[in-house]
């Protein structure tokens, strides 16, 4: 504990924001996002709306994942639950899309706790298959109300106030209001009686009814929860873009989502998700369009796709042997190291 600071009552200690370095750097960072598109221009600010997206499905899952270690491969069809709920009700019911968005997490969530169910009999890579079947029925289920694979999303329906939500400055600050109040959601539900016991079911289930937690419920509500996460996830990707393709909702999406929370930090809900967003998705969108250029340039633009999974499956797996705790592990090593500087102790 930095000298100076001390807790008197349990509340000041269980507090998100505990040192005064807490409250600086907050008021610092938004102040920072806020103007942050002026800064880096209209191109970087939609990769910015992007990670915002992904880092709020990332989220969800690494509730479900690294709290309460239940594994799931079926994400980014539950995302696509999510953005198909929010493009049909703003096309056919014209309903505003600030409305769709949290009924689509409603939608999602439903879809997640049936996605569930397996979870009471199954573990482990069972369960990873379970997920998987999940994923390739929804995946049938899109195609079959989406044959043309486009479902415009309309502008209207992203109008509020004369001020059209889905583009520009709009969508950047509506994307980073969503993304805020999610992460703190999750940051409290982490902190919670309902994380802890996530926590003890993740950690060994038959300990955890041994205390006394109802195990079935804990999953079936984690399963929700991640759920409700990728459905307002999926409702952003509907505002972001003019229509949808259950393209961006297939199981490479979901394997996606599952390298980001490796690589960020598993059960670390919302930093490891931030950063394993931003390296995964963010910095992977930079490097492909890199290494896009340079196997045009070698006349191997065929093998692109193949050096994708190639790169990204070499990362996961680095992690895995090397950081199983994610990004933010190094992280805090590197903050421990200068907040000790220069003592060892």
């Amino acid at each position: 504990m930095p000298a100076g600071v001390f807790k008197e009552t349990y509340r000041g200690e269980m507090g998100l924001l505990r040192y005064p370095i807490h409250y600086v750097g907050l008021i610092l960072g938004l102040l920072l996002l806020a103007i942050l598109p002026y800064l880096i221009g209209p191109y970087y600010t939609g990769l910015m709306v992007t990670l915002m997206i992904f880092t709020i499905g990332a989220i969800g899952l690494n509730i479900l994942t690294g709290l309460a270690g239940q594994i799931s491969l079926a994400h980014g069809a539950l995302m696509g639950v999510g953005a198909y709920t929010a493009a049909f009700l703003a096309l056919y019911y014209g309903v505003n899309i600030l409305v769709a968005i949290p009924i689509a997490g409603l939608a999602a969530a439903f879809a997640g706790f049936i996605l569930g169910l397996p979870s009471f009999r199954l573990k482990e890579y069972y369960l990873a298959m379970a997920s998987i079947a999940a994923q390739v029925l929804l995946e049938y289920s899109f195609s079959l109300v989406d044959p043309d694979q486009y479902t415009p999303v309309p502008d209207e329906a992203k109008v509020i106030a004369g001020i059209n939500l889905g583009e520009g400055l709009p969508l950047y600050y509506t994307t980073l209001a969503f993304t805020a109040i999610m992460a703190l959601a999750a940051a409290n539900i982490g902190r919670s009686s309902l994380g802890r016991a996530m926590k003890a079911v993740g950690d060994n289930d038959v300990a955890a009814e041994i205390i006394g937690i109802n195990v079935t419920r804990t999953k079936a509500i984690a399963f929700t929860i991640a759920g409700f996460y990728a459905g307002v996830a999926g409702g952003l990707y509907a505002l972001m873009n003019t229509g949808i393709d259950w393209e961006a909702f297939k199981l490479d999406t979901s394997i996606e989502y599952l390298a980001i929370i490796l690589v960020g930090g598993p059960g670390r809900v919302v930093w490891g998700s931030l950063l394993g967003a931003l390296t995964i998705r963010t910095g992977w969108t930079m490097l492909e369009s890199l290494l896009n250029e340079m196997l045009a340039a070698m006349g191997l633009l065929v093998a692109v796709s193949a050096f994708k999974y190639i790169i990204l499956g070499g990362i996961v797996v680095a992690f895995i042997v090397l950081e199983p705790e994610g990004l933010i592990a190094v992280l805090r090593r590197i903050k421990e190291y200068f907040r000790l500087w220069p003592y060892s102790y």
